[in-house]
């Protein structure tokens, strides 16, 4: 029989920019944070040039717990062994940066003594978690100054304030949901404005103060043309990643906020919503990988039952292996294990999660050179090519491999 469901699994975590272990040593020649792979009949350590690979195998990481820089522990892959024949996948992801949804409100005109709302709908995962899927929404409402003391019809009021108006209301909003910048509606040149402190390009992030600047050189001028104006971006917020103490109780995979405006009051003869960034969620910070050591710890180490059922918090001590704030690239393996016990024939589905650092290259070039060839003979396309291209910067968010459909699929 087998079972797919809540697969068991392990995370290996390597540290030192180390090379696997090289084929022919025993387990106890790991150094801490080296990773090696073992035939499970031997107990000897094989490489990717070992021909043939052995049918079944392990693999294992060094641990140091005391600082002394010898190895003290290993951490294996799930199952007592894995067995070259029921590898059902091979994939590789490598760390992506998160980064904020951002929109722009422009084109917009404004007139005096007018209410202005910006009705902006949040999704992310403390919000679903909260209220499941009922919307959550903020309405940020401003009223223009006074109209000016002219005959019937006359409007002088510059749209700038307006973009003042609207950035101070969303940047003073004590949840902190959104942060608002006003930006260029065309380039402006310090040569023609000369109070500006610089001068700007389409869309850049203006000054309160240069905003204020313009006003007063608008003020100045007659034609409507000769005049400069500008908008308004909004950038999401993502959550706060929680604290860890054994368990972060707070846990969010997906940190970024994604963001829906609709313009409510007084912008209904002018201004337009347009997203200029789509929103990215991280993967592989340190936070991700430790909630999977966190989970994997059921199986090994803090035993089954990890939570107190008084306190919430961790029954013993649970051993992460990543350090915070590295970044960490990722190959996984998946695979069943087949066993026997009485008259019956088991199978049950486990995988392994292999965590490296992302500017840490020696070790990647090793381990992917290594998976690759254990994968070769199952119909799987190498991944070492992928993760040789993946970036080392922890900024990028990084793009599918052009090749994604097929990789890890046997």
């Amino acid at each position: 029989m087998s079972n797919r469901n809540n697969d068991v699994f392990s995370v290996l975590v390597t540290r030192g920019n180390q090379a696997a272990l090289a084929a022919g040593n025993n387990i106890s020649a790991l150094a801490p944070g080296q990773i090696g792979v073992f035939d499970a009949n031997t107990n000897i350590s094989f490489g990717a040039a070992t021909s043939p690979i052995p049918r079944e195998f392990y693999f294992a990481v060094g641990i140091d717990r005391t600082g002394s820089s010898t190895l003290e522990d290993i951490r294996q892959s799930a199952g007592q062994l894995i067995q070259k024949k029921g590898i059902t996948a091979y994939t590789f992801v490598p760390h992506s940066a998160g980064r904020p949804m951002i929109q722009k409100v422009g084109g917009y005109d404004a007139k005096c003594d007018t209410d202005y709302g910006v009705k902006v709908e949040f999704r992310n995962s403390r919000i679903y978690r909260i209220q499941g899927h009922n919307q959550y929404t903020k309405t940020y409402v401003v009223k223009t100054g006074c109209c000016d003391d002219c005959a019937e019809g006359c409007d002088s009021y510059d749209s700038n304030n307006l973009t003042l108006l609207v950035v101070a209301e969303i940047n003073s909003d004590v949840q902190g949901l959104l942060i608002a910048q006003p930006i260029a509606r065309q380039a402006i040149d310090d040569a023609v404005v000369t109070t500006l402190s610089q001068s700007y390009t389409l869309g850049e992030v203006m000054s309160v103060a240069d905003v204020e600047a313009l006003i007063a050189y608008n003020a100045t001028q007659t034609d409507v043309a000769d005049k400069f104006f500008t908008d308004f971006t909004m950038t999401s917020v993502p959550i706060k990643i929680g604290a860890w103490f054994q368990v972060n109780l707070g846990f969010h995979k997906f940190l970024e906020t994604v963001i829906i405006t609709s313009l409510v009051e007084g912008f209904a003869c002018g201004g337009t919503v347009t997203t200029t960034q789509e929103v990215a969620f991280e993967e592989g910070s340190s936070s991700n990988i430790k909630d999977k050591e966190y989970m994997a710890s059921g199986w090994a180490g803090s035993g089954p039952y990890v939570l107190s059922d008084v306190t919430g918090t961790a029954r013993n001590t649970i051993e992460f292996l990543a350090v915070d704030g590295t970044k960490y690239d990722q190959a996984i393996l998946e695979y069943f294990q087949k066993s026997e016990s009485g008259w019956k024939e088991y199978e049950n589905a486990l995988s392994t999660i292999f965590a490296y650092p992302a500017t840490e290259t020696t070790t990647r070039t090793s381990l992917m050179a290594l998976l690759d060839a254990i994968v070769a003979g199952n119909g799987f396309e190498p991944l070492a090519d992928d993760a040789a291209a993946a970036s080392v910067n922890p900024a990028v968010v990084e793009a599918a491999p052009a090749d994604a459909t097929k990789d890890g699929i046997g």
